[in-house]
């Protein structure tokens, strides 16, 4: 007599909708309620020990990695200049809508985040 392995038991969805609505809140990650930052401001964000740059200027929102691509520096404790950040340690600029490195000592871009705003909360994939 041979035995049936057991069965997998997988969420099943009715539509495409609610499919991919729960594929989206897969990846998302919440961060601060949009009022909790002022315009041309940033603040850093811990999140599962994962530190971010939370940018404010003209009512946009930005998110990046917080560190320095060339040194171990938080850029959080460097100068906002519109939708550049300078990094305290040596000066490079990065740019916070591409994450281009925009002058030497570094080289390497910073990671950028998609941002998206649900309920007043800011929320980036990951």
């Amino acid at each position: 007599m041979e035995s049936n392995p057991p069965q997998k038991k997988y969420k099943m969805f009715s539509n495409l909708e609610a499919l991919s609505t729960a594929l989206n809140n897969m990846a998302m990650i919440k961060l601060i309620h949009i009022n909790d930052i002022d315009n041309d401001d940033m603040m850093q964000i811990t999140v599962n020990n994962q530190n971010y740059l939370v940018a404010k200027i003209n009512d946009r929102l930005y998110v990046t990695e917080d560190m320095c691509t060339h040194e171990d520096a938080e850029l959080t404790m460097g100068c906002l200049s519109g939708t550049k950040v300078k990094c305290p340690l040596h000066g490079s600029y990065f740019d916070l809508t591409s994450g281009a490195a925009l002058n030497e000592p570094a080289e390497d871009p910073i990671k950028i985040y998609k941002t998206s705003i649900k309920n007043n909360f800011l929320y980036i994939d990951e």
